[in-house]
């Protein structure tokens, strides 16, 4: 038997086959219709809910990146209104204080920030944050609660200079506390008053010293600083008295223009 022969057998015993279970099988079509139609019907609902919920937690998580992000712009403005609320509350304090000192003391011109320092080894300054705009003038005397500071040397708009007592090329007339006797002291950085005295002006450790009127630059009584040793110079002509002020310049942060004499 030829190939071509052995073939064409094959196929048509195949289509036989075929066509035998179809006809065997053709009964049973509705009823295995009827039993896989209550088992496949769900899948398309599945697919639909399946569809549906992912659609909305994709949504979801779109709106929660939103809202954190929408979070942390509310945050950093919050944070902005207190860092505003806090710098306000300051300044109505500094005025409520400026008030109260200009009702006690009618020579006060102005309760002025302290915006800077200069503590080179050379000068010992402050820098006010108040000006000539604010009626700030070279030669006013400068305050602070614990005693005196220091004299406006330099004046722009919005800014003064103050030369304190700590400064080499400061001057003012001094005078010991419930006893007779006028003196001069000058800076000594860093942190020192050296004050001069006639030798009959009876000092010691733990004086108080005021201010006096010696050179006419600062008003009489001012709380100046503390002798804390004082030493016999010039073969005894003069005496000098170690001072330290009563004011700790690092720590002012606003400070009392007074009206010049």
């Amino acid at each position: 038997m030829s190939e071509n022969a052995l073939r064409r057998g094959l196929f048509l015993l195949l289509l036989f086959l075929g066509l035998a279970l179809s006809a065997l099988t053709r009964p049973l079509t509705p009823k295995v219709a009827l039993l896989l139609s209550p088992l496949t019907a769900p899948l398309p609902q599945l697919g639909h809910r399946l569809g549906q919920n992912l659609r909305a937690g994709l949504s979801a998580l779109t709106n929660r990146q939103d809202l954190y992000a929408e979070n942390q712009a509310l945050k950093e403005e919050l944070a902005l209104l207190r860092s505003e609320n806090a710098r306000l509350r300051l300044e109505v304090e500094r005025l409520a204080r400026a008030l109260e000192v200009k009702a006690k003391a009618p020579g006060v011109v102005a309760v002025a920030p302290v915006i800077g320092e200069d503590l080179s080894g050379l000068y010992r300054r402050l820098l006010l944050g108040m000006g000539s705009r604010q009626g700030l003038r070279p030669g006013m005397p400068v305050a602070a609660p614990q005693g005196l500071v220091g004299l406006i040397v330099e004046v722009e708009e919005d800014r003064a200079l103050v030369r304190t007592l700590l400064d080499p090329e400061s001057r003012v007339g001094v005078r010991p506390e419930g006893t007779p006797g006028r003196g001069v002291a000058r800076g000594a950085p860093p942190d020192r008053l050296l004050a001069e005295f006639p030798p009959t002006v009876p000092l010691k450790p733990g004086d108080l010293l005021l201010s006096g009127a010696a050179l006419g630059l600062f008003p009489d009584g001012i709380p100046v600083g503390r002798v804390e040793r004082v030493e016999r110079v010039q073969g005894g002509l003069k005496q000098q008295a170690w001072v330290r002020p009563l004011v700790e310049l690092s720590l002012l942060e606003e400070v009392i223009v007074l009206r010049p004499l």
